[in-house]
């Protein structure tokens, strides 16, 4: 799953990049949103699972409905299931070792090749 989460990694390492280069240069109207979903009930994800209703199995439609209100209201960051704010504030929080033990916690590495893991969550 390295080489998995590390495409995710980098592709919002140039979203931000890109935005970032947009407001030094004073560009306007070109607007980002990064998405950032959880496990969407798509057959990429048959066969995964969620441990805590914290992260549930995501609806296709509502995901959609999400993201273009995001577009439209540029936002600049989607994050589902709204928990994820909350494990990525924990996570740029805690230490290495207590990110790792929250992720063993919420099931993040049980049955990777199935699945993916929270590595996007937790990167």
């Amino acid at each position: 799953m390295s080489d998995y989460c590390a495409s995710k990694f980098a592709a919002i390492g140039f979203a931000e990049s890109v935005a970032l280069e947009l407001l030094a240069t004073g560009k306007d109207g070109v607007k980002t949103t990064i998405v950032c979903p959880h496990f969407i009930n798509t057959g990429m994800f048959d066969g995964c699972n969620t441990k805590w209703p914290l992260l549930p199995i995501l609806d296709p439609d509502y995901v959609a409905k999400r993201i273009t209100e995001a577009i439209l209201t540029d936002q600049v960051y989607l994050l589902l299931p709204k928990s994820m704010y909350l494990l990525l504030g924990m996570k740029n929080s805690l230490r290495w070792k207590q990110t790792a033990l929250l992720g063993k916690y919420l099931g993040a590495f049980e049955n990777p090749e199935h699945c993916e893991t929270t590595c996007l969550k937790l990167h």
